[in-house]
């Protein structure tokens, strides 16, 4: 996967269909450690005290708006302060197990 420095890099299974244009459901998402990402790139995030989740990023002025990339649409696109958004990383590829 053009891994230079494995210390940089962790996978995040997948746990829900918020993402599943782009990664399955119990896919493993590979994750570049890094705090900043550009509009419309797909970042792990943490927002206030919730669990890890993979979405689309777009900055606008203070806001981080956070788009999902599903097929269900229960998923929506929801806009929070960018004080309440903690980036740990880009998404940069997946790798998931055929059954």
């Amino acid at each position: 996967m053009g891994i230079v420095n494995p210390k940089e890099h962790f996978f995040l299974q997948v746990n829900e269909e918020s993402m599943n244009k782009i990664v399955k459901n119990g896919a493993f998402a590979l994750i570049h450690k890094q705090d900043n990402i550009d509009n419309e790139e797909i970042a792990v995030i943490i927002v206030g005290t919730s669990n890890a989740i993979l979405r689309k990023i777009i900055k606008q002025d203070n806001l981080i708006i956070l788009m999902p990339e599903s097929e269900d649409k229960s998923f929506e696109t929801k806009a929070y302060d960018k004080s309440s958004v903690k980036i740990l990383g880009k998404y940069i590829g997946k790798m998931e197990i055929n059954k």
